[in-house]
């Protein structure tokens, strides 16, 4: 695995095992082959404090079916689950091919499966407060998921306001994990680096409200308990 940044942490901390890590699959992002999800899991058992987690965004990515492909919905969502059980498959697969050890250390679990805990359920809350009445907060989300998107750039022209607040839910709605780690599955574990490729504004979003340098009159009412950190990294 190519390491090109490190945020929040440094090589030392990585390499000492400091943190449960968590692979997030974004079911836009082609990067995520069978092969280079392979390597991820890998290289996240030879570095992670005690498990590993792959958590495939697939309700998430509603949101952009429904607003740039023009789906309903409805058939949003269908399409997005769809999408889910063919990288879930993949996922397990490639579990299957692990050692007996290292299987009883891999997790894998869909977005649905990460929402149902107290501390999500309340900085969720906090998060789409503050984008209702923070204008600046609004702005940096809405500027961020247009940033994130210059594939569709002609599209997101044309989006009315309700159709980008829609749109901007994907980003709203992963910050509770990436600012205090992913929990609430299975055990009391939480995961807390997290491996991807290529890095963004919404990285240093993230960075910022943990160690609360941006947005700190949101960051203080958000329950952040715990140190994360986010690496760009690349499968060799």
């Amino acid at each position: 695995m190519r390491i090109e940044k490190y945020l929040n942490t440094n090589k030392e901390e990585v390499e000492n095992k400091s943190f449960n890590i968590w692979i997030g699959i974004s079911l836009g992002n082609k990067y995520f082959t069978k092969e280079h999800i392979q390597a991820y899991i890998t290289w996240a058992l030879e570095y992670t404090k005690e498990r590993v987690l792959v958590v495939i965004g697939d309700a998430l990515h509603a949101s952009n079916l429904e607003v740039l492909d023009r789906r309903t919905p409805e058939a949003a969502l269908r399409k997005a689950l769809r999408m889910g059980d063919i990288k879930f498959d993949e996922v397990k697969e490639i579990i299957s091919g692990l050692t007996t050890e290292q299987q009883t250390k891999v997790s894998v679990v869909r977005w649905k499966d990460i929402l149902d805990t107290n501390e999500y359920k309340k900085n969720i809350t906090i998060v789409l407060d503050a984008y209702k009445n923070n204008f600046a907060f609004r702005q940096e989300i809405q500027g961020i998921t247009k940033s994130g998107r210059k594939d569709r750039a002609e599209r997101l022209e044309k989006l009315s306001e309700a159709e980008l607040d829609r749109l901007c839910d994907y980003v709203l709605n992963e910050i509770p994990h990436f600012v205090n780690g992913v929990q609430g599955y299975g055990d009391d574990t939480i995961y807390t680096l997290i491996p991807y490729p290529g890095l963004s504004k919404l990285d240093e979003l993230f960075v910022g409200l943990q160690n609360k340098t941006l947005f700190p009159e949101v960051a203080e009412r958000l329950n952040i308990t715990n140190k994360i950190a986010i690496l760009e990294a690349y499968v060799e």
